[in-house]
C-alpha cells in the first residue's frame, strides 16, 4: 500500500505520519512546502525506509497514480488571517485541494481522497450537539475555502469516479499544535497557545468573555478517524464530524491550565459553540475518541 501525506510537516500531517508508521506497513511520501510547518515534526523518521519527504506545494504534484490513497491536510487553518491575505489562503486552501483532483482527472486513476475539512463550515449552529445535515453558514473565508472543496468533490463525483472522505475537524490539540516559528501562531489551537504561555510564565489572554464553546479533539483521535477512513472498504463519498462529542467553555480551558488569566477584545468570524454529533462517524467507520482533554492538560503542566 502506497499513501500520500499533504502536510505532512504540520501539526496534524505530522501525528498523522506517527500513527500510519505505528499501525500499518504502508510505504508514505509526505510533502510540505514548509511554509508553516516543520522538518523537526518528522525528524524522527528521516532514516525510515517506509517513509519518503519531497518538500514541493501541492501544485507541483505531477502524477498521483502510484498512490493508492491521498491525505490532503495542507492548508492555512486560520480564521482571522484569512480576512487579510485572501489571495495566499485561497492557494492553500482551495487551489491545491482542485490541483489533486484535476491530477487525478487527468490521470484517470482515483485513490481514496481523505479530506481535512474544518466544523468552521457551520459557523454558529442552529442545533447542539451538530450533525452534518446541519446548514452550513460560514462565518469567515477560511471556512468558506474549506466547504468549497467539500462541494467540488460533490460535483465532480457526479461526472468522474472520484472517491472521498470529507472529515471535519472541531477543535484538535496534541504535541506540536503551537510551532513559535509558524507566522500564524497567534492563530493555533487555543489549547497550545495557554500551554506556551503558561511554560513560558506568561498571563493567559482570553477572547471576549470566553464563554464561548468549544469541542476539543485530540489529533491522535483525529489520526484514527483518518485512517479508518481510509481502510473503509464502501465507497463513501460523505462527510464525517470529528470531535470529541462534549463541549468546554474557554474561560474554564484557561482555568485548568493556570490561575492567571485576564481578557481581550472578542474575535469576530469565530463560532459561540462547536459541539459534534458524531453519531455518523461512530456508526459508519466504527471510530471512538478515547483522549480526555483533563488528561492531556494535566500531563502537560505537571511533567
Amino acid at each position: 500500500m502506497k499513501v500520500l501525506i499533504t502536510g505532512v510537516a504540520g501539526f496534524i500531517g505530522s501525528n498523522l505520519l506517527d500513527y500510519l508508521i505505528e499501525h500499518t506497513d504502508w510505504q508514505i511520501t509526505g510533502i510540505d512546502n514548509l511554509s508553516t510547518g516543520s522538518e523537526a515534526n518528522i525528524a524522527e523518521h528521516k532514516n525510515n525506509k517506509r517513509f519518503t519527504f519531497v518538500n514541493q506545494n501541492c501544485t507541483d504534484v505531477k502524477t498521483l497514480k502510484e498512490f493508492d490513497k491521498v491525505f490532503h491536510l495542507a492548508a492555512l487553518p486560520r480564521i482571522q488571517p484569512s480576512f487579510e491575505l485572501i489571495t495566499e489562503h485561497i492557494t492553500a486552501n482551495l487551489v491545491n485541494g482542485i490541483h489533486l483532483i484535476e491530477v487525478m482527472i487527468r490521470d484517470n486513476k482515483f485513490p481514496r481522497l481523505i479530506y481535512s475539512g474544518s466544523s468552521a463550515i457551520y459557523g454558529t449552529p442552529e442545533h447542539i450537539p451538530t450533525a452534518e445535515n446541519e446548514p452550513v453558514s460560514c462565518l469567515s473565508p477560511y471556512a468558506f475555502q474549506k466547504y468549497e472543496i467539500e462541494k467540488y468533490l460533490e460535483l465532480i463525483a457526479t461526472r468522474y469516479p472520484i472517491d472521498y472522505v470529507t472529515l471535519r475537524y472541531f477543535n484538535p490539540y496534541g504535541p506540536r499544535s503551537f510551532n513559535p516559528a509558524n507566522k500564524f501562531n497567534a492563530y493555533s489551537s487555543v489549547v497550545g497557545i495557554f500551554l506556551n504561555r503558561k511554560k513560558n510564565g506568561q498571563e493567559l489572554l482570553i477572547t471576549g468573555d470566553g464563554g464561548q464553546k468549544r469541542d476539543f479533539i485530540h489529533v491522535s483521535d483525529l489520526a484514527k478517524a483518518n485512517h479508518l477512513a481510509s481502510v473503509h472498504p464502501d465507497k463513501l463519498n460523505t462527510a464525517f464530524n470529528i470531535g470529541n462529542g462534549s463541549t468546554l467553555s474557554i474561560v474554564d480551558l484557561a482555568k485548568m491550565i493556570s490561575d492567571k488569566y485576564s481578557f481581550i477584545a472578542k474575535r469576530e468570524g469565530e463560532a459561540d459553540i462547536t459541539f459534534a454529533d458524531i453519531t455518523k462517524a461512530k456508526t459508519i467507520l466504527k471510530w471512538l475518541p478515547v483522549y480526555k482533554i483533563e488528561d492531556y492538560i494535566k500531563k502537560e503542566t505537571t511533567s
